[in-house]
């Protein structure tokens, strides 16, 4: 089951993005395979980060959540809030 996930930052959460940014890509790394695409938002400036995308493949609803919630900015409160959506790859693309 495919699912996007966009965790949308806290303003103000660039300095704590930054420190955690170690255990963010060690957490990704985790789901090398899973991963169809990622990537940061940007704001309308195209440099100060806005977010996180994340398209992943997952068994189920719960292997969703516990992507989206368990990621380390969102555990330490770098994220505002989430957005987890089924979601369809029609072209087959991946990363």
């Amino acid at each position: 089951m495919e699912y996007f996930c966009y965790h949308r930052d806290r303003p103000g959460s660039v300095a704590l993005r930054e420190e955690l940014l170690e255990e963010h890509w060690a957490y990704m790394d985790r789901y090398a395979k899973e991963l169809i695409a990622r990537g940061p938002t940007f704001a309308d400036d195209g440099e100060t980060p806005t977010g996180s995308v994340h398209i992943v493949d997952l068994p189920d609803p719960a292997a969703a959540r516990a992507f989206a919630f368990d990621e380390p900015n969102y555990q330490a409160g770098a994220y505002r809030d989430v957005l987890l959506r089924r979601w369809r790859n029609v072209l087959g693309r991946t990363m």
